[in-house]
């Protein structure tokens, strides 16, 4: 046989434990709510009729009210910034034809524009004219309304055509260079020749102005190249796009962290109300919690038999029956009997229980002759159940004797018995006790009938 047991607390039982006990959670509930209610409008009514010490409490309270309304400010304008900059830049990854090329397989088609001036025999200038033709088609080149036409034609911002545009200048050989960026060949011909098509469409008007000249176009060609300066320039506006996200998360947290200085509570009579209900609910739930963790404590640590269930699960023998209810229903009134309506308790009759024993042991036991009805409980309890029982059991002798560790007569008087009848007390009945009388019953081979609970 297992002799063994080990203890399982029942969560329920538990509970019930500590609300059953609710008047002393209720008292030191409300005597904490009083100390600590009681001593904290002392010291702010104290506070409150010192003049210095309200000056200077007002004071810092409009010093860090301040404070609070500068960072506010601050981080509310670092968040409007940062989200302007992650606005234009998710529509610049959006709509920017660079920032889409694959670096390494970018097209590039260039085009030389040689400026040929007519001169006149016999004429000699200070300045070359040919400087101001340079920088007058380069101007055209890099003006809004050339690249008006060529946005139009190709379905492109100007701005981003901007980008993917770029004009070098050879002032000493009257040169420029116009390369255009694109993902393929062809577009990146036909923006080009758009763009040429402006700059003819200026030359009479230079020619007017600046002299006659000739525009020879030259050392046209269209390639695919890889260009790590532009990857890199991706990989920088990809990073700064990133911390941007996580600039604007970490901003906004701590906007959102950041709380409003509040108005000291000593500053007014009303808010050392305020202050004083504010620790008195304190005391009160403190009182509460240590109060239920006190029993809670005592509940786990405790040596003694709590309940009837407990009984059964902990060293599985039956229980007859539970006359521990009795006794109790002068306390069951109001709240006590609400907790033992909720606890699932019948209020049962002496006479019912004493019923329903007698019919367990007729269940339970079989042709024994000899009971012995014996446990923790007092001699006098013993001797009064064996009074109520012999009268239904006419056929049976029961032997009532005391508690068998410390009374030698009951273990002398347990091998003649046929079987035995434990009656155990919530509240006194030790699990060392009743764990022992267990051990000395299996060792004999002895039959338990059940166990009555008191």
């Amino acid at each position: 046989m297992n002799n063994t047991y080990e203890q399982e607390i029942d969560l329920k039982d538990l509970i019930f434990h500590i609300l059953k006990r609710w008047r002393s959670v209720l008292f030191i509930a409300v005597v904490l709510a009083v100390l600590m209610g009681g001593s904290k409008f002392g010291q702010g009514a104290l506070k409150y009729q010192d003049k210095q010490y309200l000056a200077e409490l007002q004071e810092t309270y409009d010093t860090d009210l301040m404070n609070y309304r500068v960072t506010k400010e601050g981080y509310e304008r670092n968040i409007e910034t940062l989200t302007q900059n992650i606005d234009y830049e998710e529509k610049y990854e959006k709509n920017s034809v660079l920032f889409k090329l694959d670096p390494y397989n970018k097209w590039v088609a260039k085009m030389d524009l040689f400026l040929k001036i007519n001169e006149e025999k016999g004429v000699i200038t200070m300045v070359d004219p040919a400087d101001s033709l340079v920088k007058a088609y380069s101007s055209i080149l890099r003006s809004e309304s050339s690249l008006k036409e060529a946005s139009k034609e190709n379905d492109i911002e100007t701005r981003y055509l901007r980008e993917l545009i770029n004009i070098e200048e050879n002032i000493d050989g009257n040169m420029i260079t116009v390369s255009v960026t694109y993902k393929d060949g062809e577009g990146a011909q036909k923006i080009l020749g758009n763009i040429l098509e402006g700059v003819n469409a200026r030359q009479s008007e230079l020619k007017d102005s600046l002299g006659p000249h000739r525009v020879i176009l030259m050392n046209g060609e269209t390639s695919m190249v890889a260009d790590q300066e532009l990857a890199e320039s991706q990989n920088k506006r990809v990073d700064s796009f990133s911390e941007m996200q996580t600039s604007l998360k970490e901003v906004q947290l701590s906007l959102d962290e950041l709380e409003e200085p509040q108005a000291p509570t000593g500053l007014s009579f009303k808010g050392v109300l305020k202050s004083a209900a504010k620790y008195g609910i304190l005391g009160a739930v403190l009182g509460g919690f240590l109060t239920a963790f006190f029993w809670c404590v005592i509940y786990v640590i405790n040596p003694r038999l709590h309940s009837a269930e407990e009984f059964k699960n902990r060293f599985g023998v039956k229980i007859l029956g539970a006359f521990f209810q009795e006794g109790k229903e002068k306390k069951n009134l109001g709240i006590d009997a609400w907790f033992e309506k909720l606890e699932g308790k019948e209020s049962v009759s002496r006479e019912d229980v004493l019923k329903r024993i007698i019919a367990n042991i007729s269940i339970y036991m079989e042709k024994e002759r000899t009971v012995l009805l014996t446990g923790t409980a007092e001699l006098d309890i013993l001797r009064s159940i064996e009074t109520e029982l012999k009268d239904s059991f006419p056929g049976v002798s029961f032997e009532v004797r005391a508690d068998m560790n410390r009374n030698p007569e009951t273990l002398i008087a347990l091998p003649a018995a046929d079987g035995v009848i434990l009656v155990e007390k919530c509240g006194v009945s030790k699990y060392k006790d009743i764990e022992d009388e267990l051990e000395t019953i299996y060792d004999l081979n002895k039959k338990i009938i059940g166990c009555i609970i008191l």
